[in-house]
């Protein structure tokens, strides 16, 4: 049987910081004197979404310190260099193939030495080029960075880090003693996770995108631009969801375009939400970073009148960014003991289609009944996983 969603109201109202209309602009603007310093205000985030998304994107992209990973105040925005959430521990890193402890915390040097165990598995979708010629043979490609589209990778904080570390759900085991102890998972406020999204670019491009050089498995190295941005941070109970693009990339030739419109009250006062700009005078001018945008925000389900709130980004969503919820498709983040192997509730709604059939997929949105306590699918009952998908990650512990 399905779970009901009696639940709703109560959490709301118990809960309230994650259900708060944003309003116009109610109270004080954030302080932007020091735009490295990552936020942490829940009160600016619910009420000034956007222009908090805007806080944590200029902090979380302000050049790091190699040693530490923190920023590096006396660099200038958009030096090139990596910045601070790409010295984040990657999720691959997290979750090993053998489930064994990650260890300690340090941070990444990933962009220095960028390879294909720092990014997620790729479909055939992302490799359009699966055979080549060489040597007048037509042979399959072998590194599946050279043929790929994109290169997505997902990565952590500290804070998200050592508490995946702690509970040790960095493996099967682990959750699954969650669940069987009903110990509920909630990541202490201040975790963060980005999901980021890259493309190759040719020298020429380079002015208009934060890049990274990644090693090919024949030693030859290939720059890629950034063209898309993810952050989810736990400074509400439902989280706080921000996502960002590249303005080039509906123009791009394997790009959809923007099928949902954006929303910026930061970047766009007045009324005309999709005015397609960044903020001025918050230090974007000249650097890289003025060429991307915000696509919106999301701290809650639903709007005032119970309409389902949706927001997508065309290089992570593509194909579903009309049913695209940030918000509500990893709220589906959980898990239920199967005999002793993990099960999961489906990211997508397959509808009447199979897995295999992309046209018919669609994203849950609105609000997610399966979060009331005891969620019951297809006779299993479910634990919320607080709303972080790389959990999913997880193998068994090898012996």
């Amino acid at each position: 049987m399905r779970g009901g969603r009696s639940g709703w109201p109560a959490r709301c109202a118990v809960l309230a910081a994650g259900c708060i209309a944003s309003a116009a602009w109610p109270g004080p603007a954030l302080n932007w004197q020091h735009p490295w310093q990552e936020p942490q205000d829940p009160k600016a985030a619910s009420e000034r979404s956007d222009e908090y998304g805007w806080a944590l994107f200029l902090a979380l992209n302000w050049p790091a310190r190699t040693d530490s990973g923190a920023a590096e105040v006396a660099a200038a925005l958009g030096a090139d260099r990596p910045v601070v959430w790409e010295t984040w521990v990657s999720a691959s890193s997290v979750y090993r193939s053998d489930g064994h402890d990650p260890g300690e915390w340090r941070p990444s040097d990933a962009q220095a030495h960028a390879n294909d165990r720092h990014f997620e598995d790729m479909s055939v979708r992302d490799r359009p080029n699966l055979r080549h010629i060489v040597h007048g043979v037509m042979v399959p490609v072998t590194d599946p960075l050279e043929g790929a589209r994109r290169l997505t990778e997902v990565r952590m904080n500290r804070t998200a880090f050592d508490f995946v570390r702690s509970r040790e759900l960095y493996n099967i085991e682990g959750q699954l003693r969650s669940f069987d102890s009903d110990r509920p998972v909630r990541f202490p406020y201040g975790a963060r996770e980005v999901k980021a999204k890259w493309r190759p670019i040719g020298e020429a491009e380079r002015a208009r995108y934060h890049t990274m050089s990644v090693r090919l498995s024949d030693g030859r190295t290939q720059l890629y631009g950034l063209t898309a941005l993810h952050i989810a941070s736990k400074d509400l109970p439902y989280w706080f969801w921000a996502t960002f693009e590249h303005v080039d990339n509906p123009t791009l030739p394997d790009n959809e375009g923007w099928q949902l419109p954006s929303r910026d009250a930061f970047a766009c006062p007045g009324g005309h939400l999709d005015c397609n700009r960044a903020p001025r005078g918050i230090g974007l001018d000249g650097t890289v970073w003025q060429y991307y945008r915000l696509r919106g925000t999301l701290t809650r389900f639903t709007d005032a009148q119970g309409a389902s709130l949706r927001l997508a980004n065309s290089e992570l969503e593509q194909g579903m960014q009309t049913t695209a919820s940030c918000i509500t498709c990893h709220s589906r983040s959980t898990i239920a003991d199967d005999d002793g192997s993990p099960a999961r509730l489906a990211i997508f709604d397959i509808g009447d289609g199979t897995p295999d059939t992309p046209a018919v997929r669609r994203g849950y949105v609105g609000e997610p009944g399966w979060l009331d306590a005891g969620y019951v699918w297809d006779g299993r009952r479910y634990q919320s996983l607080d709303f972080v998908w790389s959990l999913s990650k997880a193998q068994p512990r090898a012996p």
